[in-house]
């Protein structure tokens, strides 16, 4: 069977937070890998944003199996620097921007309440869950820094396509599960740059 590059179904639609919502499929020609999508649509503008609902999982050099395990790659994706990850989206799809990861964050409450509803709502150490009611389903993936892996349950780590004013490092996006005594941290998304040979998550973009 010849696969689409990209096939859409959308299998849901609701509204929340004033913001149309829909979930659907898309299969990577490349390899014939299937992530879940998600939607979402401004109902003023009436612009949709396509967001993979899925770490990436595409090999491609300078991506890397947390713990060099394929296993973990079946539920985390893999980790890329931030010169794969430019490469790594399929045909018709871009590594998600600083600015659209802003609006992402900024449409479920900013950086002090975005991280609950982005977060998945399972796998997060210490009940460090979110609610997912995004469908974003944020994991924490870790990340891989100084050829060592860490931080696996803990944090979730994700690059944008923009480098910082540093040079050498890029922005990028990140969960945490919150830490001991520390539940506000858990709904928080926080934005920083970070060196470019570090491994991170990806999530593509419709363009």
């Amino acid at each position: 069977m010849r696969h689409c590059p990209f096939t859409i179904l959308a299998t849901l639609f609701f509204t929340q937070a004033g913001m149309g919502q829909s979930t659907g499929t898309f299969t990577d020609s490349r390899d014939g890998q299937t992530y879940k999508t998600v939607s979402y649509k401004d109902p003023v503008t009436g612009t949709t944003v396509t967001w993979m609902a899925q770490n990436l999982n595409y090999k491609v050099p300078g991506s890397y199996a947390y713990d060099d395990k394929e296993s973990n790659r079946t539920e985390l994706g893999l980790l890329y620097t931030w010169d794969a990850a430019k490469k790594a989206c399929p045909d018709g799809w871009h590594l998600a921007t600083d600015s659209e990861w802003s609006m992402l964050v900024a449409r479920f409450g900013g950086t002090d309440k975005a991280g609950e509803a982005l977060k998945s709502a399972s796998g997060w150490t210490e009940n460090g869950n979110g609610t997912n009611s995004s469908g974003f389903n944020g994991l924490p993936a870790g990340i891989r820094r100084n050829d060592a892996y860490e931080v696996r349950g803990v944090m979730g780590f994700w690059w944008t396509s923009t480098p910082s004013v540093q040079e050498g490092k890029a922005w990028g996006w990140n969960f945490s599960y919150g830490g001991p005594g520390e539940k506000p941290l858990r709904a928080k998304a926080f934005r920083f740059d970070s060196t470019v040979s570090h491994a991170k998550s990806v999530r593509c973009v419709r363009d």
